[in-house]
Order: C-alpha cells, then structure tokens, then sequence
C-alpha cells in the first residue's frame, strides 16, 4: 500500500539519507533494521539502480524475512543459515501448486538474496553467508582463466521469461477495439464512454514504434518533443533519450518516426491543453511536493529556488513528474490524467489490463502489456533489418564476402541492441527465435541456392 507523506516526513526521511522510490522495511513491531535500508541504500553502488529492480528486491528480501519469522522460529535475517535455505527452497519451489514459484522466480529471488548476504559480509555485518558456493572456471574473451562463485541455490537450466509479441494485425485490433474503444466491425461503439481514447492509442503507438520502456515512455517531458519542421521530408527524427530516465542510467537515440511526432505535438496542443483547463480545481493541487520551473533552453532548467539552473537530462522520473511551470503551476509532463495529474507507468499498466478486457469481450483472446509492445516492436525491426541487409549483401556484391556475411548477422543485431538500449548484446540475441518470417527466410534461401545450382550446372 503507497500513503502519501507529509512535508514533515519527508523531511525526517530525508535526514535519514532515504530516497524516493528506495524499500524501506520495518519489522512487525515497527522495529527498524539500520544495517537492512542500509543495504537498500547502497544498491544503487551495487548495479541495482532501475525502480523496478528495487522494488523487487524490496518484495523478495521481505518475502524471506517473513518466512524466517512464521516457519522458522521467528529467525532473524542475519541469523540465516543453510538449513533456513534449504527450508526456503522446499516451501518455495516443492510446495504444490499453486504456493510453488517457477524456476526462474526462484533464481531472481536467490539473486536479491545472494546480493544482500555478500554485502552484509564485505560490511562485517555477518561473518558468513547463509549459502554455499561452487567454483567454476571460466575463459574471458581475452582468452584468460579466472575462477567464479556461483550460488548452489540457483537452478540450473530455469527457462527464461518466453518473448511475447503481437503481429501487426492483433496490435491493431488491440489499439482500435482496446484502447480507441470501436467494435470489430471497425464502427464506433455508442456506448463507449472512453474520454483519453486518442492519448492511450497514442501512447502505445509511440511504445511500438520505438520501442521505449514503459518508464522511458512515461516520463517524457512535452519540452522535450522535437520542433516541427515545415515540409520536411524525414521518415523520422533522432531523439536522444535523457540517461537518467534509461535502465541503467543509460542513455541513447532513438528514431522517431515524423508521422507519430505530428501526434504529439497534436496532442499536446489539444487534448493536454483540455485537460488542463477541465474542471474548477487549480493545476497546483495535481503535483505533490512541485519543482517549480521559471524557464528552460536546451534542455536546462531555471529552477525557482535559488535560480538554480538544472539538466534535464539528470532527473530522475520521479522528479519528472514534480515538475510545474512556476507561474501557472502546469506539469511539465508529457502525459496527463484527469485533474491534470501525471501519468505513472501503473496508471499505464491499469489502463492497458482494461483494454485487453475489452477486447476478450468482445471475444479477442489479447492480454497486452506495456513491455509486450517493446517485444513487438524489437522482432519486427529485426525482422525488417535483416531484409535490408540481405538486399545490401545482393545488390553491393561485396569482393569481400566474408565480411558482408558478418554485417548481414552483425549489422542488424547491433542496430537493434542500440535502438532498445541493452548494454549487452546476448540480451538482443533472444528475438532471433521470434522472427515470424524465419521459415519463410530458410525456404527462400534453399531455393535460391537450389536456382544458383541449376544456373552454374547449365552454364557447364
């Protein structure tokens, strides 16, 4: 449950070094562990930085602490052992369904786990970890050998998450029926009461022609959109995306196509500005705790406290979603509910669980996410990009055709990986298996070399 602070609190947990968006847990009796936030607070130092991945963590350390106390005699965290562990795993993972978590649930929560007990003995918090490790060697790219621990508890061989996509005709029947609220003959439904049909459908289809996170999408800011240019004859835009609202602080451009730009400045214009003056109720109620905003200039702000100027590009999401012009107390962000209030990525989600209901009463079996339309848009690109590539491979006749066979894998894998901002190429690797056209590809490879066969054999 989320409770709103009060200006006090804020400031007291401010004094504590507690940041927006860090777990914070408190046992039972209210009691508070100083050495558990503390590792909360160090994550961000330790690679875990996303807000999601806090939270996950947050969710799997109490899910264990809660086991410690209602299984095994009220145990305190950092009295664990291997017996605890292995109590954990047959709770867990031998339980019958529906208590018993998959393979790769169990790896994620020993990794949050696993985390947590290496820190606590690198601090001296612990003398040692509740789990035990074997050693494996392992050949660095470099061609040297180094040793590695790895977490016994893992299982070995969890299937991972499977890449969920839609084709180009179920998208659509998602943002026409789910979100723009028609009925499936494509007519306007009459009783459909649905007032951001247009922002939703813009929404997904910004997700699914960039491939933008839920919470890079989210958190864009209406300053930051592109200028229009008078006829101009782009296909699409570069955007640089702010590094502070990336996974991983990581920053990158990415192509906006013209087409979804127009719409949102359209959007901007119009139906933001409705909802902005909708209603009786001022602007300044809708942002809590705002960062008032005098001015801004490519991308920095004048801040009104202290005329402090600020890079865009350093604020998080959360401080995104505080800003306010300091005159009219209008949110700067791009996406606005009702009451002119900021759109947070679980808004997003609820508003697309109830687009895909809608469309399964209508009898279209469709369960969409946000992340689904990035997996859409990823094995479509790909899929397109490895065409391209094929034709430059046929038309160039590269001399050197060794290296033309290295782009045509190389070229669009690493095209991809930069557009959807993954720091390692193995991450990208995944959609290879999703092209939907890989058949299609085989066959017309096998044909043409059957083709080049006949042609050779006849020229003999």
């Amino acid at each position: 449950m989320v409770h709103a602070l009060s200006a006090n609190e804020v400031a007291a947990a401010e004094n504590l070094d507690l940041a927006d968006g860090m777990p914070f847990i408190l046992g039972d009796d209210g009691g508070y562990d100083p050495d558990l936030n503390r590792f909360f607070r160090a994550c961000p130092t330790l690679g875990v930085r996303a807000p999601n991945s806090l939270r996950a963590y947050g969710r799997d350390i109490l899910v264990w602490m809660r086991f410690l106390a209602e299984r095994r005699d009220n145990k305190p965290l950092w009295a664990a052992d291997r017996h605890d562990v292995a109590a954990f795993h047959a709770a867990r993972r031998l339980a019958l369904p529906p208590m018993r978590i998959s393979a790769a649930s169990w790896n994620r929560s020993i990794a949050a786990l696993d985390k947590l007990y290496r820190w606590a003995v690198e601090e001296g918090v612990i003398a040692k970890s509740p789990f035990t490790y074997r050693q494996s060697w392992l050949r660095t790219n470099g061609g040297a050998v180094i040793t590695a621990a790895a977490n016994a508890a893992t299982e070995r061989g969890a299937r991972t998450r499977d890449v969920r996509f839609l084709s180009l005709d179920r998208y659509l029947l998602f943002r026409e029926i789910g979100l723009r609220g028609r009925l499936p003959d494509g007519s306007e439904d009459s009783i459909w009461q649905g007032r951001n049909s247009e922002r939703n459908a813009l929404f997904a289809e910004l997700l699914v022609t960039t491939g933008l996170r839920l919470q890079e999408a989210a958190s864009l800011l209406w300053i930051e959109l592109p200028k229009l240019e008078l006829a101009s004859a782009l296909r699409s835009r570069s955007f640089r995306l702010a590094p502070a609202i990336a996974k991983g602080s990581k920053g990158r451009v990415i192509r906006l196509p013209e087409r979804v730009l127009k719409r949102l400045h359209e959007y901007a214009a119009l139906e933001r500005t409705n909802v902005l003056m909708r209603g009786s109720q001022p602007c300044s109620g809708s942002v809590e705790h705002p960062i008032r905003v005098v001015s801004h200039d490519r991308g920095r702000l004048l801040l009104e406290k202290d005329g402090v100027r600020a890079s865009v590009d350093v604020l998080a999401p959360r401080e995104r979603s505080r800003l306010v012009w300091a005159e009219a107390s209008e949110p700067l962000s791009l996406w606005l509910a009702e009451g002119a209030r900021p759109m947070s990525p679980v808004a997003w989600e609820v508003v697309f669980r109830r687009a895909s209901a809608r469309c399964r009463r209508f009898g279209i079996d469709l369960d969409v996410t946000p992340h689904m339309l990035r997996h859409t848009f990823a094995v479509h690109m790909l899929s397109l990009l490895v065409r391209e590539q094929i034709g430059w491979v046929l038309d160039e006749r590269q001399p050197h055709i060794g290296a033309a066979y290295r782009r045509l894998i190389g070229d669009p894998l690493l095209k991809l990986q930069r557009l959807l901002g993954h720091s390692r190429i193995e991450s990208t690797h995944i959609y290879l298996d999703c092209l939907e056209e890989s058949q299609e590809m085989i066959d017309a490879a096998v044909e043409a070399w059957e083709l080049r066969i006949n042609t050779e054999g006849a020229l003999r």
